[in-house]
């Protein structure tokens, strides 16, 4: 997705995937992420991805996403690393 990893961050930045940008936050706290926001998903082992979250995350167990073209899926929460928010970024 991006060859910066950004796992670690502590202030807004830029990524593309495909065509699209995104603009991400890495301050949103996780527990703060609701269903449907996309967000980067940064893994223990392993590439970020973007994916949309499908609902409210369970620090303890596991969480459950989409990819950008529908396909489910779910992550222990021992798996994840960081998640940080991602929105379009319209300008470009």
């Amino acid at each position: 997705m991006t060859t910066r990893d950004a796992r670690k961050a502590t202030e807004a930045y830029r990524v593309r995937v495909g065509e699209t940008w995104y603009w991400v936050d890495p301050t949103v706290p996780p527990a703060d992420l609701e269903a449907g926001d996309t967000v980067v998903i940064y893994p223990v082992n392993g590439a970020a991805h973007l994916a949309v979250l499908q609902g409210k995350l369970d620090s303890k167990t596991a969480a459950e996403f989409a990819s950008l073209e529908g396909e489910r899926f779910t992550l222990a929460a021992g798996d994840i690393e960081a998640l940080h928010l991602a929105a379009v970024d319209d300008v470009q």
